[in-house]
Order: structure tokens, then sequence, then C-alpha cells
């Protein structure tokens, strides 16, 4: 039998709470729920029975509705004689991290999974209702019981390595958005340049083997003259000027082939040309910049992991730099963990389970149940795509 068995159904946390509550009658345990909204937020005040104390409203996103909430927590408190008072939030997006570190300065702050309430919904068969009320009851449901995980802010270094992450993981999404949309504009311009996929290759001798966005020569092309029509009447000698001009380098071989290519292109409408190499012009402006911005990025995420216990992360095989630091920048502080298990159950990457009588899978062959901190998951993910390269041992077992 496992430890969780030997104490408590639901393990320390379970145990942790029934000897916070021990003794004390159900009527003086106080449970303020909050449902997160970008712009409210709703509250519902009820005892430990679920029985409400006060009537669910709304409070705003300004000091204001902070004041509310701690007066009618207070008088909520007197009406109740409440000896516990647990507070219980939904953590939706960044919109509760504010809300939630002015609170924790007075009062422990329980977090409830998003998937947690969802399914709590379902258990009181409100399948296809949503509304905040009703929200609000179930994360309160689910305060009552005991369930949650105390919200532990980020301060320092950790804090800065999460925001710099962050954002960090948006400018490479935009630079992706960036590249499909350069590669849509030479689909007009070039017909032919950018074959993507094996299929597309088996059936067409691509200018280059290399992959596009690997290739340099293609992506110096594509700045110095994009347009089928004018590359196919320039001799070689004209290219190769065109090349150096922009400090690139060019050979007579390479600029035969290219101009050969051009040259069997299904010339698109002028105008469209036209256009479109105006377009890719700012897109490649806005690319390189964001790119820039990136390795600034990235360089600062690296200095600051080297200021903390997870630099020596950085000495294994299989991981770069820029991947132990993300994630140092999603596990955060490690003094808020007491084990290795808790990153992974916060991850989500757990395997969902079907196990009854005879048939015990655990959770061989289920899929992974998604319910954690999405951004520790890609980083987790990342960091093994890689790793188990490196790793004979951990890739045998992960084959």
């Amino acid at each position: 039998m496992s430890q969780k068995n030997k104490t408590h159904l639901r393990g320390k946390r379970g145990q942790a709470f029934a000897d916070k509550i021990r003794g004390i009658d159900m009527e003086q345990i106080l449970c303020v729920s909050v449902d997160i909204s970008k712009y409210f937020h709703v509250v519902m005040i009820h005892n430990g029975l679920g029985e409400i104390v006060k009537p669910t409203f709304e409070i705003d996103i300004f000091k204001t509705g902070l004041a509310q909430l701690k007066q009618a927590t207070d008088e909520a408190i007197g009406q109740s004689k409440a000896q516990v008072v647990l507070l219980g939030l939904e953590p939706t997006g960044h919109y509760f991290e504010n809300l939630a570190r002015h609170l924790q300065q007075q009062q422990t702050v329980t977090l409830i999974n998003s998937y947690a309430v969802s399914q709590n919904r379902k258990q009181q068969m409100m399948l296809c209702e949503k509304d905040d009320p009703i929200d609000a009851a179930a994360i309160g449901d689910l305060l009552r019981r005991g369930e949650g995980s105390p919200f532990q802010p980020l301060q320092g270094i950790y804090l800065e390595l999460q925001q710099l992450d962050r954002v960090s993981q948006g400018k490479i999404k935009m630079r992706t958005m960036l590249k499909n949309q350069i590669i849509g504009h030479l689909d007009r311009i070039f017909p032919g340049l950018v074959l993507i996929g094996d299929a597309a290759k088996k059936r067409y001798t691509p200018m280059f083997a290399t992959n596009f966005w690997d290739c340099q020569t293609m992506q110096h092309l594509i700045r110095v003259c994009p347009d089928p029509s004018q590359l196919a009447t320039m001799s070689t000698h004209d290219l190769i000027t065109a090349f150096h001009a922009h400090n690139y380098k060019m050979g007579p071989k390479t600029a035969s082939k290219i101009i050969t290519y051009a040259q069997k292109v299904l010339l698109p409408n002028p105008e469209v040309i036209a256009i479109r190499s105006e377009l890719l012009y700012h897109d490649l402006i806005l690319l390189d910049a964001v790119a820039e911005r990136i390795v600034v990025m990235e360089e600062r995420l690296v200095n600051l992991v080297a200021q903390t216990p997870y630099q020596i992360w950085t000495k294994l095989k299989g991981l770069s730099d820029i991947q132990v630091a993300r994630l140092a920048a999603s596990i955060g502080d490690p003094d808020h963990y007491t084990h290795a298990k808790q990153i992974f159950r916060r991850s989500g990457l757990v395997s969902g389970r079907n196990d009854s009588g005879v048939r015990q899978k655990q959770g061989k062959g289920s899929k992974i149940v998604k319910t954690g901190d999405v951004h520790l998951r890609r980083a987790l993910m990342d960091a093994n795509h890689t790793f188990v390269l490196h790793q004979p041992i951990l890739f045998s077992y992960y084959t």
C-alpha cells in the first residue's frame, strides 16, 4: 500500500486539511470563493455545510473591489463566528495574479484547478451550464472539501525569468506567424520557390535541397530580387553583382542555377508581384527585428538562470542553456516543492487511467490528461525531445 493510502484518502494534502478543520463546527468554517474574469470577479461566501452566508456579488478590478471583498469577508466572519477562513479562486490566465497577491498579504489563498472546476460542474449535472455564479459555487464546493493548492507567488529572479520567458514565447509565435506569412507572399510572387513536404519534393526538384528557413542563399535571394520575371532576364554577372551589393556571397554556378529555375516559372500577374513584393519587404524587416529581440531576451534568460541552482542542468548533455532557462522559468522557485512528483503533476503530463478488477494497465496506452500548467508542459516536452536523443538509457526507455 502506498504512503498516500496509509495516512489519508487524498494523501498529505488531505491530511493537512483534516488537521486544519478538526474539531471545528462546519458552520464556523467560512469559504470565500472567487470566480475570476478579466474586468470583474464574482464572489460567493458560504460555510462548510455549503450554506450561503452572503449572497453572490461582483467586485471590480480596482482598489474598491478589494476593499469590498475584505469588508464582506469581515462581516461574514462576524456573522458566522468563523474560526477558519478558506479563500479560493480559479487561476484564470494571468487575471488572478494581482488580486491573489494582495489577498495573500493577509490570508492564505488557495488556487482551484480550472479542470477540477469544470469536472465539478459535470458532477452536479451542469454539463451544459456555464455562468459565473455556478463557477463560483463549483469553486466553493471544492474549497470546502480541501481541494486546491496554495498560491505561491514568484519573486526576484524567478519572477523575472517567468515574465521574460512568457513574453519571449509570444515573440517566437510572432516569428512563426511572420514566416508563414512570408511563405504566403512567395507562393504568389515566385510559385515553386518554396516546396514544403515530402510529397511536393518527390514530385518536383527544388532549387535547393535545404529547407527554406535553413538556406541562407534563398533567404538572401528574396531580399535581393524575389521577382522571377526580373531574375529570368538577368545574367549571372548581374545577379552576382546584386548579391555582392548587399554583402551576400554568390558564385557563378549558383547564380546560373537560380536564373534557370526562374526561367521555368509560370509568371504571376505583374501587379500581384509588385504589391506582394512591397508587403514581403516590410515583413522581412519586421521578421529581422523580432528575431533580434528574441536573441536579446534569450541571452538575458540564460544570464539569469546562471544565478540559480538550475545552472547545474546546463552541464547535462542534450539540454541547451535556453532549454534550461525555460524549464527554470516554468518550474519556478525549487523551494516551493518538496519532491519532483509535484512538478510532474503540475505539468499535467499524467496518463489517464481506467483500471478495474483484473484490468490494471496503470495508464499504459491512455492519453495524457493535460490538466496542468501549459507553460511547464511545453518546456518539459521541448527539453525531453532533445535530451533523450543524447542519453542512450533514457532513449531506450522512451522508445
